[in-house]
C-alpha cells in the first residue's frame, strides 16, 4: 500500500520553503536575476546552505543533513513556484550524489562539505550534441595518455559551468554495454573551453569543449567503464525532483490564470463565469493534481527501496507534457494578454520549456515505460 501523506517534517519544511522562497524570490527578482551574467543569487545559496537544504541528503559526517528524497521534493515544489534558479538540482543532486555514491574518499572529503555549505558548485557534463540520453549517446573520448587519460569532444546544456570549481564529465572509454567513465575537471584546466548558450529558459548554461584536456587517474569518480551505472540512480532521482519543480509552477501558473479570469470582464461579468475559461483552469488543475499523485508515488518507492522505473518514467512522461500544456491553457485564459512580456505568466511559459526537455522529454520517458515493462 501506498502512503500519500507527507510526514509531518515535510510539511514543516515545505512551509518553511514557501514562506523563504515569496520572501527572497519575488518574481520582480527573477526578472532581475534574468539579466545578470551570474543567473542566480549568491545570497539566495548561502541562505538555502544554511538551511541545510543543500547538503540536505548527503550524510552528517560530510556535513549533510541525512534527509530522504521526500524531504527534497517539498522544496523542489516551491523553487517551481517561485521560479529559483539555484544550483541545487545540478551541483547537490546531481553531481553531490554521484560522488556520494560513486567517489571515492578523497573526493567525497574534499567536495561534499564545501558543496553542503554553499561554498562549491560542480557542474555535471553530460549531454552532448544531440541531446541524447544514456551511455550510448556519449561519444566524448577519454584515451589513456600515460599516467592519465586525455579527453576531446564536446558538452552542451552544462548548468553553471563558468563558476563551478568542478565538472563532472562523462567520456567514451570502452565498447561495452556501459563503456562510460566519469571525471573530474577544473573549467580552468588547459585544454577546457566554456561558451555560453543563450536559451529561452534564460539558464545559466554552457557549451564545454575539451581540446586534449588532462585528467589523473585519481580524477576518475567510481569504476572505470562504469560511470552510466554510477549516473543511472542519481538521473532517477534529478528527474523526479524536475517533476516536482513542474508541480510548483503548475500551482502558482493555475492561481495566475484563475486570478485573471476572476478580474477580467466581458459581456458585463468575469470571464470566469464562462465554461470555456472554466475548462480551461480545470485543464490546469486536472495536470497538477495527476503529475503530483504519480510523482509522490514514484517518490515513495524509491525512499522505500522498492522497485520504480515505471512509475518513475509514468511520472516523468507525464510531468513533461503537462510542463506545456498548462502554460497553454493559461494563455488560452489570458489570451493576448498573456504574451505581455511584462505578465507572469511569460516567466513559466519560458521556463517551462526548459522544464520539457530537461533530464529527458516525454518522449525520452515514455521509451523508459515500454523498457520497464
Amino acid at each position: 500500500m501506498i502512503d500519500f501523506d507527507f510526514e509531518q517534517q515535510q510539511d514543516l519544511i515545505a512551509q518553511t520553503a514557501r514562506e523563504f522562497f515569496a520572501a527572497q524570490m519575488p518574481r520582480t527578482r527573477v526578472r532581475q536575476l534574468e539579466e545578470t551574467e551570474l543567473g542566480y543569487s549568491p545570497e539566495l545559496w548561502a541562505a538555502m546552505a544554511g538551511l541545510d537544504w543543500v547538503g540536505l541528503t548527503f550524510p552528517e559526517r560530510l556535513g549533510g543533513a541525512g534527509g530522504s528524497l521526500a524531504d527534497l521534493f517539498v522544496i523542489y515544489i516551491e523553487m517551481g513556484r517561485a521560479l529559483a534558479t539555484t544550483p541545487h538540482l545540478s551541483t547537490a543532486v546531481i553531481a553531490g550524489e554521484t560522488l556520494l555514491s560513486a567517489g571515492n574518499d578523497a573526493q567525497q572529503q574534499r567536495l561534499l562539505p564545501a558543496i553542503a555549505r554553499g561554498e562549491c558548485l560542480v557542474a555535471p557534463a553530460l549531454i552532448e550534441a544531440d541531446g541524447a540520453h544514456g551511455a550510448g549517446a556519449v561519444e566524448l573520448q577519454a584515451r589513456p595518455d600515460g599516467a592519465g587519460f586525455r579527453l576531446d569532444g564536446s558538452k552542451i546544456l552544462v548548468p553553471y559551468a563558468d563558476h563551478a570549481a568542478e565538472l563532472l564529465v562523462s567520456a567514451r572509454t570502452g565498447d561495452g554495454p556501459d563503456g562510460v567513465t566519469l571525471f573530474l575537471l577544473e573549467p580552468g584546466a588547459a585544454g577546457v573551453s566554456i561558451e555560453r548558450l543563450p536559451n529561452i529558459g534564460a539558464y545559466p548554461l554552457f557549451a564545454v569543449t575539451l581540446d586534449g584536456a588532462r585528467a589523473g587517474a585519481d580524477a576518475i569518480v567510481g569504476e572505470r567503464d562504469r560511470g552510466a551505472a554510477a549516473l543511472g540512480p542519481v538521473l532517477d532521482r534529478a528527474s523526479l525532483l524536475q517533476c516536482a519543480e513542474i508541480i510548483g509552477g503548475g500551482e502558482a501558473v493555475l492561481e495566475i490564470a484563475v486570478q485573471y479570469a476572476l478580474d477580467r470582464e466581458q459581456f458585463g461579468q468575469p470571464i470566469g463565469r464562462f465554461q470555456a475559461v472554466q475548462y480551461l483552469c480545470s485543464d490546469i488543475a486536472i495536470d497538477v493534481h495527476l503529475c503530483t499523485l504519480l510523482a509522490r508515488q514514484a517518490a515513495w518507492l524509491i525512499d522505500s527501496g522498492r522497485p520504480y522505473a515505471r512509475q518513475l518514467a509514468i511520472a516523468n512522461a507525464r510531468a513533461r507534457a503537462a510542463a506545456q500544456h498548462m502554460v497553454r491553457q493559461a494563455h488560452e485564459v489570458q489570451a493576448g494578454h498573456g504574451f505581455m512580456l511584462e505578465n507572469d505568466l511569460q516567466l513559466f511559459t519560458r521556463r517551462a520549456k526548459h522544464w520539457e526537455f530537461n533530464l529527458g522529454d516525454a518522449r525520452h520517458h515514455r521509451d523508459a515505460i515500454v523498457s520497464a515493462l
